[in-house]
């Protein structure tokens, strides 16, 4: 009898084979998987961003100065900048600015568009002895396309509020430089953002101080303002 007419030794050649087939199968499958998982649908890696997670990535179609043109109407040394997506005009770059001593008032928000133009600047007071008295909030910009930048012209935080028009952003509301304290229909004189929100909008805490029995002694109370498409206005 030849060793491979033995019933025994074919049974075991069998089940060798069996077993490398089984192998070969799932070692087919798990690379399957594995690959299936590194890709999306279109082949392309996987990344935070494809996901949905956010990203602070600035918009890739457009080439902005390092500072504002002379254009702008806002010359000093730039202090930071950011990139955003103007709803009506594209990407935008708004810079904050340091004005020269001998240039009142102290800062400027300067902006240019992605084909080079400037909008009009917006004056502020900020007093360079306090820390960071011109600043973005973090994040800069909110579910309503709106931008925030905080300034203090000498006591307390405010909050500027750019809002997207056609043809730039809204007029703040100051009609004099008294009015960098009392604040204007979009400035808020002792004052800060919170949040953004579950619905992604901040909400401006305000503090209004009260002058009784004096203003030295009076209570301070404290307004919560929502955005309601066109003003903050007060809520409760």
């Amino acid at each position: 009898m030849s060793p491979s007419s033995s019933p025994w030794l074919r049974r075991q050649l069998s089940r060798r084979g069996s077993a490398a087939a089984r192998t070969a199968l799932l070692m087919s499958a798990l690379a399957a998987v594995f690959v299936a998982g590194c890709t999306d649908e279109g082949g392309a890696p996987r990344s935070g961003a494809a996901e949905g997670k956010p990203t602070a990535s600035a918009p890739s179609d457009a080439s902005f100065p390092p500072g504002p043109p002379a254009a702008a109407g806002c010359a000093g040394k730039t202090l930071d900048h950011r990139d955003i997506r103007h709803p009506e005009l594209g990407p935008v770059r708004v810079f904050l600015v340091q004005r020269p001593a001998s240039a009142p008032p102290a800062g400027c928000v300067a902006a240019v568009t992605g084909s080079g133009r400037a909008l009009a600047p917006v004056e502020v007071d900020a007093n360079w002895s306090m820390e960071d008295p011109l600043r973005f909030a973090a994040p800069a910009t909110d579910s309503t396309k709106n931008l925030f930048v905080i300034y203090n012209p000498g006591r307390y935080d405010g909050v500027l509020v750019l809002v997207p028009t056609a043809d730039g952003f809204a007029d703040i509301g100051w009609r004099s430089p008294d009015e960098y304290y009392s604040g204007g229909r979009f400035a808020f004189y002792y004052a800060r953002p919170v949040g953004p929100g579950k619905n992604g909008e901040y909400t401006i805490v305000q503090s209004i101080k009260g002058c009784d029995p004096s203003c030295a002694e009076g209570a301070t109370a404290k307004v919560i303002l929502r955005w309601d498409g066109h003003d903050y206005l007060p809520t409760g």
